[in-house]
């Protein structure tokens, strides 16, 4: 049976469930709809979606499911602006939305009219915000929440195993939240993070002005920490305003806790101190044993490459014409008269394997494989 699929918003997470749509089932005509003429043009050239419109209600009432991946704020209107248009009898409409407590309290004006809404968010994303860094497996192993304010009677239910059977190919685990839940869990392990990784790269910068150092120190553990710094302003603007009290809460309790660490420092509280940093280290290292027991979905490969011109290129060169497909590269710390690595991301253990005989044929230094 064909269905028409509808996704609302071609970035990053919406281009990547086309993508997984289109590979899973494809009979399926998939209608992309973005206010970026050329995200659509991409979309159709690489045949990710079959068609595309620049606004919702030109193509909403032909849809059996609605997927809504655009900004918090633009699924907000959307919703309004659905719930005055003729929409086909049993469609479902779902959200990829980053909180969830506006969006489900939105969420009753479907109820009310008879539709099926499922709120949803998945866990797995990149600095990296256009379609043209969407991929199929994105999402491979991640978590997927599904809200369960609204999932209470066993209509909702058959929509949600409708939905589930439309993205099985995303390969995700599936985990049921309330939406006060799901914020507060975003709010700590996401959100605050990219506030902290965004205050500490303004800090180096001011702390670097005027300086013929400069920025060229910050290498190494904090370039890692602070990746997430690159991520789209608007975005991560759009997140923390649709998220305010909870995140308000989140700084406040870390404001005590870096002034605990504070006053352990003026009196040289050794004891103090060294058990901050060894609690962290206990549910670090409990974190990367959890990890360790699931699949990633992603596959890295370290590199030593030494400090010329050219190297980068060699890399990427050796794998193009081994025909090894890469999904992400990631210059980690490269220093002047001494050997860089590159961190080469892949999305699944044979490519990788792949990439470092090719690479140690040429006469490069793997370090390891994760």
């Amino acid at each position: 049976m064909m269905k028409t699929i509808v996704i609302d918003g071609l970035g990053l997470i919406g281009g990547s469930i086309a993508l997984a749509i289109r590979q899973q089932w494809p009979q399926y005509k998939i209608i992309g709809v973005d206010i970026n003429h050329h995200s659509l043009t991409y979309a159709k050239e690489r045949e990710i979606i079959d068609d595309g419109f620049a606004q919702l209600q030109n193509c909403a009432g032909k849809a059996d499911i609605i997927l809504l991946a655009a900004p918090v704020s633009v699924i907000l209107k959307h919703m309004d602006q659905l719930t005055q248009m003729q929409l086909k009898p049993g469609v479902i409409i779902t959200d990829v939305g980053s909180t969830k407590k506006q969006i489900m309290a939105k969420a009753s004006l479907f109820i009310d009219q008879g539709i099926h809404f499922i709120g949803g968010h998945p866990m797995a994303g990149s600095h990296k915000t256009t379609i043209t860094a969407s991929r199929a497996n994105l999402f491979q192993s991640a978590y997927y929440f599904l809200i369960s304010d609204t999932l209470n009677d066993r209509p909702s239910k058959k929509a949600v195993d409708e939905l589930q059977a439309l993205l099985f190919g995303l390969n995700v685990k599936w985990q049921l939240v309330s939406a006060r839940q799901h914020d507060q869990i975003v709010a700590q392990i996401s959100h605050l993070p990219h506030i902290l990784a965004s205050g500490l790269v303004n800090m180096a910068q001011d702390e670097f002005r005027g300086s013929t150092l400069s920025l060229k120190l910050a290498a190494g553990g904090f370039r890692s920490l602070t990746r997430i710094a690159s991520s789209d302003p608007d975005m991560w603007t759009d997140i923390l305003l649709s998220n305010r009290q909870t995140l308000i809460d989140k700084i406040d309790t870390f404001n005590e806790l870096l002034q605990h660490v504070k006053a352990a420092i003026l009196s040289s509280d050794r004891t103090a101190i060294r058990n901050y940093f060894r609690r962290a280290k206990i549910t670090r290292d409990s974190i990367n044993a959890q990890a360790s027991s699931h699949s990633p979905n992603f596959y890295d490969l370290f590199v030593n490459i030494p400090d010329r011109v050219g190297s980068v290129a060699e890399v990427t060169r050796i794998l193009t014409e081994a025909e090894i497909n890469l999904i992400n590269i990631h210059i980690l710390e490269i220093r002047e008269e001494i050997n860089g690595v590159l961190q080469l991301s892949f999305s699944n253990q044979n490519d990788l394997a792949d990439a470092a005989c090719a690479l140690k044929q040429h006469g490069l230094s793997v370090i390891r494989g994760e």
